[in-house]
């Protein structure tokens, strides 16, 4: 009889084991759930926060930029590619009285980008008013393969306030040769 009571007592130690185990797989769990609640909840914070740091940088840019390059004395050259243009740019290079300011060469997105619209900032600098030489070099290619190479060169009266001009590869106005033209806006 009384190994009969020491088996029953020696199975009340594993309950309890048992049961202090159930109890902490359940409080694990339902901490988990709390645990991944708080951390969806930070992720949405830290997003919120890096939207915050780029609308801040761009804000800080842009006044960089405006500090740097009045809006009176700006010069702005763009770069535009026309949809039927059988040229594909290549290197484009940008003089300013004799000084090169830019030169880009343009990756084959770039110039796909270019071709459904879009247009490439060449070149953004301070220019006192007055004339100016602007001197432009292309390389790149035509559908067929051929190499293209073209210069231009061109005087603009820069007035007060900002000052666009646009290099445009296509064909040209007075001719359907593919070439480059030099507008200015």
């Amino acid at each position: 009889m009384m190994h009969f009571s020491r088996t029953k007592m020696s199975w009340q130690p594993f309950r309890l084991l048992l049961f202090i185990c159930v109890s902490c797989v359940f409080l694990t769990a339902a901490g988990a759930d709390n645990s991944r609640a708080r951390f969806v909840k930070l992720d949405s914070e830290i997003q919120a926060i890096k939207e915050e740091i780029l609308d801040i940088n761009r804000d800080i840019l842009l006044l960089e930029e405006m500090s740097l390059y009045p809006h009176g004395r700006q010069l702005i050259v763009l770069v535009s590619v026309a949809a039927n243009s059988s040229l594909t740019p290549g290197t484009i290079s940008l003089q300013l009285d004799g000084q090169v300011v830019s030169q880009h060469q343009y990756t084959a997105s770039e110039h796909a980008a270019m071709r459904e619209g879009g247009v490439h900032r060449l070149y953004t600098g301070r220019v006192d008013d007055g004339k100016h030489q602007l001197q432009v070099s292309v390389t790149g290619e035509q559908v067929k393969g051929d190499a293209f190479s073209q210069q231009r060169s061109v005087t603009i009266t820069k007035q007060a306030g900002r000052k666009y001009m646009e290099l445009h590869l296509g064909p040209r106005d007075d001719t359907t040769q593919p070439g480059l033209t030099i507008r200015e806006w």
